[in-house]
């Protein structure tokens, strides 16, 4: 297939309706930065603050040196504390000794310098052996607290205005409308009984929730005594209630939200991925999962390699799951023929052992040509999953078409946690191991002005920890009302496994800024969490980011049942069999403001069962480029089959499945666009050439690419095309051009097309994806819609978006 400049999406018939518009060390030697933290604290201004907040920064600097070695299954660790001063105090090293700079840009609540605990681990392997090595450093600083604003408490990190779910206003309001009712309950022995045993601000809470205190237990009478209302979930939060809402969309099969299905009958086995295992070097079929594209870092699109593509995936024997390594997958830029991929090998070479693993991250071309990659470096040892952002160098070979790995240079950890942004092993592992989900994974590199950042998945340091305090806390459940909330809370409490859950959940996405050079790249600062979501879910991950006109949106992964609330998770496991998701927000600002996209955060809901051919995850969106070169409003999004260990049945690998398309509005809602799912397998860039098997509301429906004939043998009887230069979706027919506006309605343009020919195109298409087959009624629902539509919009402008 040839190249193309300009990169084609497809759009079904369907989207033309206006209903529709709505929408995872091989190297001799692994080095850890030991860390100089600059704490810089911004101080917001007032609560009616409604320009840019003025910010003040107090700096502290401190250095901690660190050393450890690890020999076999023997660990010795060793620890340096520094004081606040700007001095630099020495520490020596069992073996040497290395000091670098990062910076770490604390923007608390608080507004205090707070402690800062800094860790960094290196590992060191060979092919003929496991040893590692392990290195951590901790480094303190004295605290001293500012006085904060309460109405804006919850955004002191960022200077920005409170959001409207403010708990104390919402407690007094609706505790004075439940007043009259509330003081009722009183004559009742009991009543009274439970009301003497509350504190003055439980008395007020359980009025403004108007609970039967009559029917409380003790258990709920501590908890109440225990509500914390003294905070505002900052912007980025996801809540309780979130969670529960998007349950509910995924239970209902929103098509908004809906993944598209597929035809189990045409998903096939990634035929590159039959290859030399990285740990016993045996050419056999591989599992393929959590994979992205070496990228242009400043739009997120997928780079030409000179003339190729080029892909990092995990991928493992199905008899093994421990089985966890990276490799390099390629095809010529712009070929879409799923059989057309290769393997340059595993990234880390053979030899590799399962308790030394690599996992998902991002990479990028480094102006050399060489590629920097950026990976979640694993060591299990311990039995617990020991995760440190990790990069490496990569330079590649290209010997008559066949791209291999020449050499790889620099290879070092980057950030282990800091502690009290971002939660340490340190940290998970004085906690409850069994219940606590430990993420620090999934670096994705970003350049934005000139400067790079890494996003990347973790958990919530000692700033906003796990914690019962975070069940107790009302700020994070999100409801209508109090009585939402305190219901939810008293849910949790009455449930064990919800009360574990609730108690560590402290899922992040993180930032750090980048110094060094490109091909050697340090921490210069460390930010506060984009987006958190204490007590409502511990895990959330793959973050993904793109710029858009001026906005910063910003994608991952999650399932609900890593989450607190049983009832929900359930119930969409029992409605659909499975509960993975794909979360979304977006901010004017990179580093903070993040809002949820389309209310709660959804973007993408589970369609098929988790046991199924066509079961997806790691769902991944790669920008689609304008005539210039920049982002449009449309992502493309891709994922793979998911079964890994053949959870569908021996000899169905997991494999890289059919993308899709994602419109994403202005008014911070998106929709799954009807018809656009790829007939092949694994795309990662789309051009003029892209055929389609589309689907509508999960049912099939035949369209005409530009390759097939019509139903009387005309050629060219329609194109479902993306149209660059005018940044639309275009369905391009025999005698007119529907043009589907990004804008939430739908534009239609009559325009005559060179070509005549008779308008039944219904008959003859590309293949079904979709599960089920009212082809004929939908086609003709759709014919219908669009001649409707036609008729009422025949004289509508062909109005472009910039």
């Amino acid at each position: 297939m040839k190249k193309k400049t300009i990169t084609a999406i497809a759009l079904g018939a369907a989207a033309v309706t206006a209903g529709m518009a709505t929408g995872n060390a091989s190297a001799d030697n692994v080095s850890t930065n030991n860390s100089q933290i600059e704490i810089s604290a911004k101080k917001a201004t007032s609560q009616n603050q409604t320009k840019a907040s003025s910010e003040s920064e107090a700096k502290s600097d401190s250095v901690a040196t660190t050393t450890a070695s690890k020999a076999s299954s023997a660990v010795a660790k060793s620890s340096a504390t520094a004081n606040s001063a700007s001095a630099e105090n020495n520490s020596k090293a069992a073996n040497s000794q290395s000091t670098s700079n990062a910076t770490s840009e604390a923007s608390t609540g608080s507004m205090s310098n707070g402690s800062v605990a800094s860790s960094s681990k290196g590992a060191t392997s060979s092919q003929s052996s496991s040893s590692s090595a392990k290195a951590s450093s901790t480094a303190s600083q004295s605290s001293s607290e500012t006085a904060v604003n309460p109405e804006t408490a919850g955004f002191q990190a960022h200077g920005t205005q409170a959001n409207e779910h403010n708990i104390p206003a919402m407690v007094k309001k609706e505790a004075a409308q439940n007043k009259e009712k509330f003081e009722q309950q009183l004559v009742n022995p009991d009543a009274r009984a439970a009301y003497d045993k509350l504190n003055a601000n439980a008395k007020e809470i359980a009025q403004a929730a108007n609970v039967d205190l009559a029917k409380l237990t003790h258990q709920e009478i501590d908890a109440l005594n225990s509500v914390k209302m003294d905070s505002t979930p900052e912007s980025g939060t996801v809540t309780y209630t979130d969670y529960a809402d998007i349950a509910k969309d995924l239970i209902n099969r929103n098509p908004q939200y809906a993944i598209p299905q597929f035809d189990p009958s045409t998903i096939k086995n990634f035929p590159a991925a039959t290859t030399a295992d990285a740990e016993t070097g045996k050419v056999e079929p591989l599992d393929i999962w959590d994979s992205w594209p070496v990228m242009n870092a400043n739009t997120g699109a997928v780079t030409d390699w000179n003339g190729y593509q080029l892909v990092f995936g995990m991928a493992g024997s199905p008899a093994n799951p421990r089985d966890n390594h990276l490799y390099l997958f390629y095809t010529k830029y712009g070929d879409e023929n799923f059989n057309d991929w290769k393997c340059a090998g595993p990234v880390f070479g053979f030899g590799q052992n399962s308790v030394h693993q690599r996992w998902s991250g991002s990479a990028c071309v480094n102006s050399d040509g060489t590629i920097q990659l950026y990976y979640t470096d694993v060591d299990t040892s311990t039995g617990h999953n020991d995760q440190r952002i990790a990069t490496v160098t990569i330079t590649l070979a290209n010997n008559n078409g066949q791209i291999s790995i020449a050499n790889r240079q620099n290879e070092k950890i980057l950030f282990a946690g800091d502690g009290k942004l971002y939660q340490t092993f340190a940290q998970f592992e004085q906690g409850n191991m069994n219940v606590d989900n430990f993420c620090l994974r999934d670096p994705h590199i970003f350049v934005d002005n000139g400067q790079r950042y890494l996003l990347f998945e973790g958990s919530t340091g000692s700033d906003n920890y796990q914690g019962m305090d975070q069940i107790y806390n009302l700020g994070n459940y999100g409801g209508a009302t109090i009585a939402d909330d305190v219901n939810d809370m008293f849910q949790i409490i009455n449930n064990s496994d919800m009360t574990a859950r609730g108690s560590y959940a402290n899922a992040a996405i993180g930032i750090l800024r980048l110094g060094g050079t490109e091909k050697d790249p340090t921490v210069a600062h460390i930010y506060a969490p984009l987006v958190q979501a204490p007590l409502a879910t511990d895990e959330i991950e793959r973050p993904d980011i793109i710029k858009i006109n001026g906005k910063y949106y910003l994608f991952d992964d999650a399932r609900l049942n890593r989450g607190t609330n049983d009832p929900s998770w359930q119930a969409a496991d029992k409605a659909v069999g499975d509960n993975v998701i794909m979360l979304g927000f977006v901010s004017d600002h990179l580093t903070y403001g993040y809002k949820p996209l389309n209310g709660t955060g959804v973007v993408l809901t589970a369609t098929a069962n988790a046991n199924s051919r066509t079961a997806t995850y790691a769902y991944y969106a790669v920008p689609i480029l304008g005539k210039d070169g920049q982002p449009t409003n449309y992502v493309l999004i891709t994922d793979y089959m998911t079964n890994r260990n053949w959870v569908a049945g021996k000899g169905n690998d997991a494999t890289w499945g059919p993308s899709f398309i994602v419109e994403i509005m202005p008014d911070g809602t998106t929709r799954v666009v009807p018809g656009s799912v790829t007939k092949e397998q694994g795309v990662w860039v789309l051009d003029g050439d892209t055929e389609f098997a589309p689907v509508y509301n999960g049912s099939a429906v035949k369209v005409v690419s530009n390759k097939k004939n019509g139903a009387n043998g005309q050629k060219n009887a329609e194109k479902i095309y993306y149209d660059a230069q005018k940044r639309n979706l275009v369905v391009s027919r025999a005698n007119n051009e529907v043009q589907a506006d990004t804008v939430q309605s739908v534009r239609m343009a009559n325009k005559a097309n060179a070509t005549k020919s008779e308008k039944n195109t219904s008959a003859n298409g590309l293949p079904q994806t979709g599960e089920t087959t009212s082809n004929k009624t939908v086609w003709g629902m759709i014919s219908m819609a669009m001649a409707s539509i036609l008729a009422a919009f025949g004289f509508a402008d062909k109005k472009r978006r910039g």
